[in-house]
């Protein structure tokens, strides 16, 4: 049975820090459980405006008070006032069900919301282990097979291993549209955090070495510091080798996919190379690069193959690269437009920006969808200020190459 949905109104003026902060976590909520809560927002320019709506002129929160019967309502005085009520329709005393509060309630109440199990908002059940059928005595291959060799299928593999199963992981990774791959590690050793915080790494440097390291002499010539009379200023820009710093971060990546598969050797996990498709609930068909099939069973299996980015489905979209091709690009990949702006697409736009490159960002809609907003908003504020150039409202819908051999979108 689907629970009701939660009208949540939050009144407050414009400038409270406190208001801001019920809002933006209950638009977060919203945002992750848009059929179970609404946000509805009554902002006032000012607080004199909110006061006279709140306690002098409409007294809303007498109102309140009288038709609910609560007496913490007739007290409020401060921002934000919040309230659940059966319709997102203006302010209404008598629609009204359920007076929440101010800040600290607001923030208890979504708390009391995302709480999972028989305490939580809508009294769901707790989860319990039931039995799946498996017997120490089956005849399968492995007692248990992963499907995936990221970090969480890693993790599990040689956790059940020292329990005494017999583990086995099959991962196998599908060249990207662009046609990158790469080894055993899953998506944050190969092409999200490892390589992430390398590329991050070099940013700062760079930046240091331009904003910070001049104060302490460093990479200061004679000329300019008389030419500044012997006043510290910023350097210019360090000269950045993309194919040196594409070239160890992959190689300390190819290092690191080296131990996981001597750690899984250690630990007596069997590591498979291959892709797999189930053909029943206890089989799975594999296929190897060079395309020789095998069959493989087990008594209980772990999915943890993880996510791919999206690809750009406009006209042209097969020319753009994704954050599975960024990290090894071969080329130097000078201007650069990064399409979205979810976190993946923000730190890329931050990495590149730091290390010299002119980035532009295509937003859609919104920085940062489901984030704290007065988070998102000081991001944003911070990347124009650091040189990133931001382009609302927009979405690419063609690319071509030119003559140039650049791309236009």
């Amino acid at each position: 049975m689907t629970a009701a949905k939660s009208i949540v109104h939050v009144a407050g003026y414009a400038s409270c820090g406190f208001y801001k902060r019920a809002k933006s976590v209950v638009a977060s909520l919203a945002l992750l459980f848009p059929q179970r809560i609404q946000l509805v927002d009554h902002e006032f320019a000012s607080r004199d405006e909110y006061r006279q709506w709140l306690i002098h002129e409409t007294k809303f929160r007498d109102d309140v008070a009288k038709l609910n019967g609560n007496l913490r309502a007739s007290k409020h005085a401060s921002s934000p006032f919040c309230w659940l009520a059966g319709t997102a329709d203006g302010c209404d005393a008598a629609d009204i069900t359920e007076f929440i509060g101010g800040c600290d309630d607001t923030l208890d109440w979504c708390r009391k919301f995302a709480t999972p199990g028989p305490k939580g908002g809508d009294d769901r059940k707790e989860a319990t282990m039931v039995p799946d059928g498996h017997s120490s005595d089956h005849k399968h291959d492995y007692d248990l097979l992963i499907l995936g060799g990221g970090s969480g299928g890693l993790a599990a593999s040689k956790e059940a291993a020292a329990l005494g199963a017999k583990v086995a992981v099959l991962d196998y990774v599908k060249p990207s549209p662009a046609g990158s791959t790469w080894g055993l590690g899953g998506t944050c050793v190969n092409v999200g955090c490892i390589p992430k915080k390398l590329m991050h790494n070099a940013a700062l440097l760079s930046e240091g070495y331009k904003h910070d390291l001049p104060h302490y002499g460093v990479g200061v010539t004679k000329e300019a510091f008389d030419a500044n009379y012997g006043m510290s200023s910023d350097n210019e820009a360090a000269v950045q080798s993309w194919e040196m710093l594409r070239s160890n971060v992959q190689n300390h990546v190819k290092g690191l996919n080296f131990k996981y598969r001597v750690d899984l050797r250690e630990k007596e996990v069997k590591y498979l190379n291959r892709l797999g498709t189930f053909v029943d609930a206890h089989t799975v068909e594999t296929v190897d690069k060079k395309g020789n099939k095998d069959t493989v069973t087990f008594s209980r299996c772990i999915i943890a193959v993880g996510g791919r980015p999206t690809p750009l489905t406009c006209e042209g979209g097969d020319l753009a690269v994704s954050s599975d091709d960024i990290f090894s690009l071969e080329a130097d990949p000078g201007k650069v437009l990064c399409v979205g702006a979810s976190y993946i697409s923000l730190e890329c736009a931050g990495f590149l920006n730091g290390i010299g490159k002119d980035v532009e960002v295509a937003v859609r809609s919104i920085l940062l969808r489901g984030f704290d907003r007065e988070c998102a908003g000081l991001i944003g504020d911070y990347m124009k200020a650091e040189g990133v150039k931001f382009r609302e409202g927009v979405v690419p819908s063609k690319l071509e190459k030119t003559e140039e051999g650049r791309i236009r979108a």
